[in-house]
């Protein structure tokens, strides 16, 4: 079963809206185990802070590949490592 979902999100630093989502995919391993996928649609422009779940364009973060906003990989010095 695959679901979509597009939200409309504003990003924490520019005040602008955010594009696209996040589809979650759902189906059973061979022992009929529950696999959950969430995967981001292609136009996805945004992360969500791993931290604090501020939304934050990838053009407005510092370190869009840490997973975390500005302010979190800031106070954070293990933060940093990540990524």
């Amino acid at each position: 079963m695959d679901t979509s979902e597009t939200t409309v999100e504003i990003c924490t630093v520019c005040r602008k809206t955010t594009r696209g989502g996040f589809q979650l995919q759902t189906s059973t391993d061979k022992s009929g185990m529950p696999v959950i996928a969430v995967i981001p649609t292609p136009d996805r422009d945004f992360n969500v802070c791993d931290f604090c779940n501020e939304v934050v364009h990838f053009r407005c973060s510092e370190r869009p590949d840490s997973g975390c906003c500005n302010a979190c990989f800031e106070v954070d010095p293990k933060i940093q490592t990540i990524g």
